[in-house]
């Protein structure tokens, strides 16, 4: 045992029992602030790696957004739309679960951020419903179609019943989400509470572009045979050879959808056609006395009348007296030529033919109406070539249209349709009316006549006689001057400096002249670009077997509603008819000369308008193409210097004060068609196409952001 001296053991004792105090004390306090710094730092580890998490997320989420507007936007860069598309959902799935988290609802309830978590939950929730359901059902689709074959040329589109459901899921997740932000308490930070602003503001903006195509997206399942099998047509015009309607039908082709499986049936020459013998229906007998007998017997030129909501009744009625379709319904029938064509080509992408020849949203127009005749004048070949061609176009169109070719796509039918490059008629008239409602189709797919009498439009329609592909050497040119001073143009000796003849005159009794106003003078000139070498060089096809290179123009001359062709003048010609038709004055002119190579001829007419008419003169035209483009008529423009000095005056003066009379209306316009016909009024065909409605939200979208896409600046901001 150790003794320790006295001195020492008493003082050191003391210091020891001191010091070993105060190490007790630093040790509880070492422990309570490794304990308290424990927590801080478990804390911090906790909602730090929280908040990294979230962040991963977010960025995986935003990125994969990103990803997908840019496709959607043709932005550009290899997208793959699957991937993104599953990124997206995980990522929007995760990051709502992390903040609902209870450490997330601990800093809600015990801090001032309270009504910032619970918006910013109530966001995540929002995109997240949408992202899980709509979004995702929809992405589930995409994964049942089968792609498009031209081999057997089928494609399965069933998947697409469903979408009437999924779009009224949309309505509703919606619907909810909205009214959860609107409910919000006020967020603290400012940033939050712009976003919650904006995002509600979002979803009902896509909630009312979403509502611009309920009529279309529930009539999907009837399009596509979900009631029972249906057939449609699809008809190929060739402006190269002109009919009143934009040019010969050229080739048919039935396309059946039966429970959402569409099948493309072979393309059929006309040619093959067994030829009518008799009118297909009454209003063809009415047709048949202003048109001739080729409106219903040949389907090549059931287009020579003008009002396609005719011309496709009577094509389907000889499609379905052909051997082996009879008694076959057909629910509708499109009409399109070259230059619809082209515009899907310039939407979708390049198409490279089997000769190397590569076609683009520029030249596959001057491909299908010449080029292609002088490169193969073997009909034969010819045939062979373009039916391959047609199939490997096919093929690329549908191949290609997708996310970032959507909007493309969209505007080529639009604008196709506003220019009548691209008609439509359905059996029934309400399909029709919700494609040209959500402005996916204008109202001119219809191809109805223009019938306002306040803004009077006459028609000038061509169709060629001549067997041949004369018309892309044509070019036209329309003048309309108003008629000035007290006596009419039609009462004098002459109509035009160009035109060495009298004019005959065309009025028609079963026409008020009480109902009619003010006159205007037309003045046509056809030209004939084709050289006389060209004329004996160019293959017999092109030109035509006999009179080579002369064109052989059958001109019908249509007044505006309510109004009257009062006179006519030509110098070779021959007056076919003088009736009317769809409630229009329609005049048959045979040029019986024609239109011979590098020459030109010029036909004068005077028109009155309806006496209450608001708007000069407009003049439409068949839509006549050629290498310096598409002519459709005068845009309205008219000749006028007269003030109120015109003769309509002094005539108003003769029989009365000029106001009209409902009974002289009645009988102004005979002959109205009794097939059902859409109700929406047509668009003026050289006005600028203005597409309004979904297209043009969709746009406006577009418009407010650039390409690439930045998503993160828009959340920043």
């Amino acid at each position: 045992m150790r003794i320790f001296p006295r001195h020492v053991r008493g003082r050191s004792m003391r210091n020891l029992r001191a010091v070993t105090g105060w190490r007790m004390v630093a040790r509880v306090l070492y422990v309570v602030l490794a304990s308290f710094g424990g927590l801080l730092l478990s804390t911090f580890i906790v909602y730090g790696s929280s908040a990294v998490k979230m962040t991963y997320e977010a960025d995986r989420m935003i990125g994969s957004a990103e990803s997908l507007a840019n496709a959607a936007l043709g932005c550009g860069g290899d997208v793959d739309l699957s991937h993104a598309s599953h990124t997206m959902v995980d990522a929007a799935g995760k990051l709502r679960d992390e903040l609902d988290s209870p450490k997330w609802t601990i800093v809600r309830d015990h801090t001032s951020y309270g009504n910032d978590i619970t918006a910013a939950r109530t966001m995540l929730g929002a995109v997240a419903d949408l992202v899980d359901g709509p979004f995702a059902d929809l992405m589930g689709l995409s994964t049942q179609f089968s792609g498009f074959s031209m081999d057997d040329k089928t494609v399965d589109l069933s998947a697409l019943l469903e979408i009437p459901g999924i779009l009224a899921n949309a309505h509703a997740v919606i619907g909810n989400e909205v009214n959860q932000l609107g409910s919000l308490a006020e967020p603290t930070i400012p940033a939050v509470a712009n976003l919650v602003t904006s995002g509600r503001t979002m979803l009902e903006s896509v909630d009312g572009l979403l509502a611009q195509y309920d009529d279309l997206v529930n009539l999907i399942p009837q399009l596509l045979g979900a009631n029972g099998k249906r057939t449609y047509l699809v008809a190929i015009y060739n402006p190269a050879e002109l009919r009143s309607g934009g040019g010969m039908v050229g080739n048919i082709a039935a396309v059946t959808a039966d429970a959402g499986k569409v099948e493309i049936g072979d393309f059929v020459v006309t040619s093959s056609f067994e030829y009518g013998t008799q009118p297909l229906d009454d209003e063809n007998k009415v047709e048949g006395a202003v048109f001739g007998d080729q409106v219903y017997r040949y389907p090549q030129t059931t287009t020579v009348n003008p009002n396609f909501q005719r011309a496709a009744v009577t094509l389907k009625n000889l499609w379905a007296a052909q051997k082996g379709n009879e008694g076959v319904d057909v629910s509708g029938v499109f009409a399109l030529d070259p230059v619809f064509m082209q515009s899907l080509i310039g939407a979708t992408g390049n198409v490279t033919l089997s000769d190397g020849k590569v076609l683009d949203g520029t030249n596959a127009v001057p491909f299908f109406l010449s080029d292609l005749y002088t490169a193969h004048p073997d009909f034969q070949d010819q045939d062979q070539y373009t039916n391959e061609s047609s199939k490997r176009i096919m093929s690329s169109v549908f191949s290609n249209v997708g996310a970032s070719t959507a909007s493309g796509v969209l505007r080529a039918i639009r604008s196709s349709s506003a220019d009548g490059h691209f008609k439509v008629w359905m059996e029934q008239t309400n399909e029709l009316e919700a494609l040209v409602q959500t402005q996916v189709l204008s109202p001119n797919a219809a191809g109805m006549l223009p019938d306002d009498p306040l803004n009077p439009t006459a028609g000038i329609y061509l169709t060629e006689a001549v067997a041949s592909k004369l018309d892309w050497y044509l070019q036209v040119e329309t003048s309309v001057t108003k008629t000035c001073g007290s006596t009419f143009a039609s009462a004098g000796t002459s109509l035009s400096d160009l035109v060495k003849a009298k004019p005959r005159s065309t009025m028609m009794s079963a026409i008020s002249q009480k109902t009619l106003g003010d006159e205007y003078t037309v003045q046509f000139t056809l030209r004939n670009t084709m050289t006389e070498e060209q004329a004996q060089t160019l293959p017999t096809f092109v030109t035509g077997e006999t009179n080579s290179g002369t064109m052989q123009p059958r001109l019908f001359l249509m007044a505006p509603a309510g109004g009257e062709i009062t006179s006519i003048a030509y110098e070779s010609g021959d007056f076919v008819a003088n009736g009317i038709v769809s409630g229009h004055q329609f005049i048959n002119l045979r040029l019986t000369d024609g239109v011979k190579p590098e020459s030109e001829v010029t036909v004068a007419f005077t028109v009155r308008a309806r006496e209450d008419a608001t708007a000069p003169l407009n003049v439409v035209t068949t839509p006549v193409i050629n290498a310096n483009g598409i002519y459709t008529g005068t845009n309205g423009q008219a000749d006028d210097q007269c003030g109120t000095d015109v003769p309509d005056a002094q005539q108003d003066q003769r029989y009365g004060s000029g106001a009209l009379d409902p009974s002289d209306l009645a009988t102004a316009a005979p002959g109205d068609s009794a097939t059902p016909t859409p109700s929406f009024a047509p668009e003026d065909q050289n006005s600028a196409d203005t597409s309004g409605s979904a297209l043009d939200s969709l746009d406006a979208f577009r418009g407010s952001m650039s390409c690439p896409v930045n998503l993160k600046s828009l959340v920043k901001a």
